[in-house]
């Protein structure tokens, strides 16, 4: 049967809950999501250990005789818990996660909820009902198949970035040839051990636990040493330039490629205190669509457009502040 504390965090979680959702459809503001979903985080976990750690009383009949002080014993203290503390941190990175960003977010709700779980577990741990057998069938049968893959995973991952790093630090054809002896290595010792009738376990360890520290002190090496150089073949994006000069372009015509992805235009204002942009239309008529429409903004500075190029043809380019300014933009 839940207490009423435990029953007022409940309701308290539910209602940061909908307060969350509520707040997201009126208003869309991430910081105050992210402390709506706080207080429902934290009135759960709060909820959960009070449910957990609550120790029901024994029946005691109405006409059952008072008991006997010298047959009590004092139970053992009550231990100290760093889980709040590690749960006002986590909750406090989500706080903070909602101001900076969504990956903060992420990282403070799994923190959250590693801490929710280590809290729930120590409150377990110290029910009178645990006893070192159900220990014993909690660590098989659920510690164990649920955090074995997850190390190995890791362990996974730490090996191919170390392994990864020795690569990157060594010339092309040394990275060919260490991969390639390494692979060999690798096969030759799993054939030795697939073909050996009985190996002992003390041989299998020793020779992972080598094999991990080699790798990891190659990684670090590799790491300490660094990249090597690598050249970028990759095709540079056109740019024209073109300046604006007492009201008016320098430049009567803007000649770009039309297999282009992508061209920029640098774009000089070198009129102080007077806003200029670049934009092209396809046509000088009033009603002209406009194909691209550049920042304006006040000299003496520079901008940098980049743009997808139009179709090939001839277009025109305008300042958008001054009707008299205009050029041809030229797309071959």
């Amino acid at each position: 049967m839940l207490s009423l504390p435990t029953k007022l965090l409940f309701a308290l979680a539910g209602l940061a809950l909908v307060g969350a959702a509520g707040y997201g459809v009126s208003v869309g503001e991430r910081a105050g999501i992210g402390i709506f979903l706080s207080l429902a985080v934290a009135a759960s976990v709060a909820g959960l250990a009070m449910l957990v750690a609550r120790d029901d009383e024994p029946f005691v009949a109405p006409d059952a005789p008072p008991p006997d002080p010298r047959a009590t014993t004092p139970g053992a203290a009550a231990r100290g818990s760093i889980f709040p503390l590690l749960t006002a941190l986590a909750v406090g990175v989500v706080a903070v996660g909602a101001a900076v960003g969504a990956p903060l977010v992420a990282l403070g709700i799994g923190l959250t909820v590693v801490v929710g779980m280590g809290w729930f577990g120590r409150a377990w741990s110290e029910h009178p009902n645990w006893t070192p057998r159900v220990r014993e069938r909690v660590d098989y049968r659920f510690l164990v198949p649920a955090s074995l893959p997850i190390l190995m995973l890791l362990l996974v991952l730490a090996l191919a970035a170390s392994f990864s790093r020795v690569l990157l630090a060594v010339d092309k054809d040394l990275a060919t040839v260490i991969a390639m002896v390494v692979a060999i290595a690798l096969v030759a010792v799993f054939a030795v051990f697939a073909l050996k009738p009985r190996v002992s376990p003390r041989v299998l360890s020793a020779t992972a636990v080598v094999g991990a520290i080699a790798t990891f002190g190659a990684g670090v090496a590799g790491a300490a040493q660094g990249e090597r150089h690598f050249e970028h073949h990759g095709h540079a994006v056109p740019e024209v330039h073109v300046t604006a000069k007492d009201t008016a372009f320098a430049e009567a015509e803007l000649v770009v490629p039309g297999n282009a992805e992508k061209v920029k235009i640098d774009f000089t204002n070198s009129d102080p205190g007077i806003y200029h942009n670049v934009a092209i239309y396809d046509g000088v008529d009033a009603d002209a669509k406009p194909l691209f429409n550049g920042v304006g903004f006040t000299g003496i500075d520079n901008q940098t457009y980049e743009l997808k190029p139009p179709p090939p043809g001839t277009y025109i380019f305008v300042c958008d502040f001054h009707v008299n300014m205009r050029g041809q933009f030229v797309v071959e």
